[in-house]
């Protein structure tokens, strides 16, 4: 090893010391520590080494009690940040948010760590300026780190759950969401429309804009009525890709489509397959199977559907909306409606019901009656 390198968390070596004349296996540790075992033979120091760096591989070498929370978030960000599949800009809010973490509780040993002080954390940072929702992304990054390292036993327990926010902090920004007549009147007037069925599916069944982009035809099954909500389509560096890591555990979900939105999917289905046969070898062969795409076979760039829908919500005169408010719609929608809140978490893909309730759900008019078929009851007349 060169002259003045760090060495890297786990890194190994072997070597005989002369004045014990017992052969020692080594490894480095956070903080610049170093773990030892020394033994008579080579062959049985190298069993030890290799033990070590086993260890190490599975828990960062934080097996006692001066380990530190900063020990911890290395290593979650070099065994989940650093590996998982993740947008760009999450992968960025993430960091930060570890940053804050670092900054603040980086120094307090793992044992420690305790409830009062995640809150008295979390109010530092709102009297330093942070708002409700980066708090919230803080809190929840802490809470990804903790659990982690609970499933690797270097926490007796996650006490981020028990944190709360502090009192005073104004809400975020809520999002919009369309009556039941005005969704009507969204569809009416989109019937026909290459993108009818796509503001269709996601009033319907509140997929995310990149998971209603991101549909193949392999995830709809008409004969069943169903749909299977299992990627992601999104931009990064005008680069399109298509992933399976969804924002949350319980994005990945089933579907049952209403009757009527099964009717414009196959409608769609069908004005594709013209549209397909109209481009001929322009068709893009690179994205086979993508259920919305542009006229020759691409998929929607993200930008360009934000700007088409907002267009069509302001000459209806229904204000300045985005695809992502077809979501908060459904939730409002299906609430409204009288449908439970755990049911309506699963139709959005939620992990429990504090976002649904808190962010999605909004006061509309109350129309419709039961899980898949508020949707066929308000909107399968028109």
């Amino acid at each position: 090893m060169a002259a003045g390198k760090k060495r890297a968390n786990g890194e190994g070596s072997l070597f005989f010391d002369s004045a014990k004349k017992r052969w020692v296996a080594q490894v480095s540790l956070p903080g610049g520590r170093l773990k030892k075992k020394t033994a008579v033979s080579q062959r049985e120091a190298r069993k030890f080494l290799t033990a070590m760096k086993a260890e190490i591989d599975t828990t960062g070498g934080l097996v006692n009690e001066q380990s530190r929370v900063s020990d911890l978030t290395e290593l979650w960000r070099h065994k989940v940040l650093l590996v998982k599949d993740m947008a760009p800009s999450t992968r960025a809010t993430k960091e930060w948010a570890l940053r804050h973490i670092e900054d603040s509780l980086g120094g307090i040993k793992l044992v420690k760590l305790n409830v009062l002080m995640i809150e008295r954390f979390l109010l530092v940072m709102s009297k330093g300026g942070l708002g409700r929702e980066s708090l919230i992304k803080i809190r929840n990054v802490l809470n990804q780190v903790c659990e982690f390292g609970e499933r690797r036993d270097l926490l007796r327990r996650n006490p981020v759950g028990l944190a709360l926010l502090p009192s005073g902090l104004s809400d975020s920004k809520p999002g919009k969401a369309l009556t039941v007549e005005q969704a009507e009147l969204l569809l009416k007037a989109t019937n026909g429309d290459r993108f009818h069925a796509l503001w269709a599916i996601m009033l319907m069944l509140g997929l995310r804009p990149g998971e209603a982009a991101g549909l193949h035809w392999e995830d709809i099954d008409c004969d069943s009525g169903v749909v299977h909500v299992r990627r992601n389509l999104r931009k990064v560096k005008s680069v399109f890709e298509v992933s399976y890591d969804l924002k949350t555990q319980r994005s990945r979900r089933s579907l049952d489509m209403p009757k009527v939105l099964l009717e414009k999917v196959e409608a769609h289905r069908k004005l594709q397959d013209r549209e397909q046969a109209k481009a001929g070898s322009s068709w893009s062969p690179h994205w086979e199977g993508l259920v919305f795409t542009t006229t020759t076979g691409t998929p929607l760039d993200p930008s360009n559907l934000r700007r088409d829908f907002k267009a069509i919500t302001k000459d209806l005169g229904l204000g300045d909306l985005s695809p992502v408010d077809l979501r908060h719609s459904c939730v409002s929608i299906l609430s409204a409606a009288g449908v439970p809140l755990e049911h309506i978490a699963d139709v959005a893909g939620h992990d429990g019901t504090r976002m649904t309730a808190k962010v999605y759900r909004h006061a509309v008019t109350p129309s419709v009656a039961a899980a898949a078929l508020p949707m066929d009851d308000m909107f399968g007349l028109g």
